[in-house]
């Protein structure tokens, strides 16, 4: 069935990024990203997805830089994911 291929691809997607988000290499970042991921990533949608791949492909040190805020994040990142994430950086409980 096709639909059951999309939802196969996303589930792979989701699992990739969890695993991305909890493994930097910084383990500041994995202490943002980590608990983030588990939250939000069940309920996002392809397009959503997409845009959480596009920003974990940045560098390590830019997305810490975006984080702490000590650079804004560049207007081509800027999206709804990228709003929950900075608000859960913000807000969030660290584990």
């Amino acid at each position: 069935m096709p639909g059951e291929s999309v939802d196969n691809e996303e589930e792979a997607l989701r699992r990739r990024l969890l695993f991305q988000s909890r493994h930097r290499g910084v383990k500041e970042l994995d202490l943002i990203l980590g608990p983030f991921a588990e939250r939000h990533l069940p309920a996002f949608g392809a397009e959503e997805l997409k845009d959480f791949a596009v920003f974990l492909a940045e560098p390590d040190p830019d997305i810490y830089d975006w984080l702490v805020g000590r650079v804004p994040l560049p207007a081509r990142l800027r999206n709804r994911v990228t709003s929950l994430l900075l608000d859960f950086r913000i807000a969030g409980p660290l584990p």
